[in-house]
């Protein structure tokens, strides 16, 4: 984990020197990914992983037989919407427990 792009997103830490900030930000992502919060992850990236799924059944059923397009050209589609979108799902909702974990380590 590169803490110093992760600072970025916190603002509430901006005031800390700059070793402070990088050592809380450790100790949130430690805990964020600690034992007790593998379950609630787990389940999180279940249903991310089904609106992803749901979201390629949609677009391969009915919208590309709306626009009538190529089997390749929805697979395109997909790769160029789908899989983006699944990664930046995944880098809020990161980002939202590293937040949550970091405000037990503030004073």
């Amino acid at each position: 984990m590169d803490t110093k792009k992760l600072t970025k997103y916190f603002p509430e830490i901006a005031h800390l020197p700059l070793h402070e900030q990088h050592s809380l930000l450790n100790k949130a992502y430690t805990d964020a990914l600690s034992t007790e919060n593998k379950i609630r992850n787990s389940g999180n990236n279940l249903v991310t992983i089904l609106l992803l799924v749901s979201l390629c059944f949609v677009v391969v059923l009915s919208i590309r037989s709306a626009l009538d397009m190529s089997p390749a050209t929805s697979a395109i589609l997909l790769l160029l919407i789908g899989f983006p979108s699944y990664l930046l799902v995944q880098q809020q909702r990161m980002i939202r427990q590293i937040r949550i974990s970091l405000r037990k380590f503030l004073p």
